[in-house]
């Protein structure tokens, strides 16, 4: 079980969350998305690196034998593995946003990324806008978004920017260091 309560949104308290959760989340990109990163790198996911769903999927399956708890009054939607098992993160990424997010919502769902670099992408999983926020040792690692007239690029460390990832193509610039990446979105089945 992690233990964090954000107080004054410094940088030296996001380090702090970082050292204290990010560091100690211990977890594995899903099947999909080490295809994703293969298909746009044309080469295998790195060891030290993973992309992972806090909240909710459409996926029951674990293993033969183990399967996802499925969310009370919805059909064909499980809470994902690290929200099962650590459902006091929802606390912290809620107070994140609150201090943090010039606008204020609701957290029911975060893309966790720990040195995921990015290829170019549509989310398929969610609806409307995004915001994504990095944090982290690292330099570099700037999200692209890809509008109609331009691509734009947005340096999110210490930032929440939002953005529409499920009509527009966005991805991550290389980058050095540990990158952190949290996106916080609105799952298309839990609405």
């Amino acid at each position: 079980m992690f233990h964090f309560e954000f107080r004054d949104g410094s940088k030296k308290e996001l380090d702090n969350f970082v050292e204290t959760v990010l560091d100690n989340i211990k977890a594995k990109s899903g099947t999909r998305r080490k295809k994703m990163y293969a298909r746009g790198h044309g080469e295998n996911e790195p060891s030290n690196c993973f992309s992972i769903s806090y909240g909710f999927t459409n996926f029951k399956y674990l293993t033969k034998t183990m399967f996802r708890k499925e969310v009370q009054g919805k059909s064909n939607l499980y809470e994902t593995t690290l929200l099962t098992h650590h459902p006091e993160l929802k606390t912290m990424f809620q107070q994140l946003v609150d201090l943090h997010c010039p606008e204020h919502f609701k957290v029911e769902q975060v893309q966790i990324n720990k040195n995921w670099w990015a290829p170019p992408h549509r989310d398929n999983g969610n609806v409307g806008e995004s915001w994504i926020f990095g944090l982290g040792d690292y330099e570099g690692g700037e999200t692209v978004v890809e509008y109609p007239d331009n691509h734009t690029e947005y340096d999110i460390k210490y930032n929440f920017v939002k953005f529409n990832g499920s009509r527009y193509t966005h991805w991550t610039k290389p980058f050095s260091g540990t990158r952190y990446s949290l996106v916080f979105f609105q799952h298309k089945d839990n609405k």
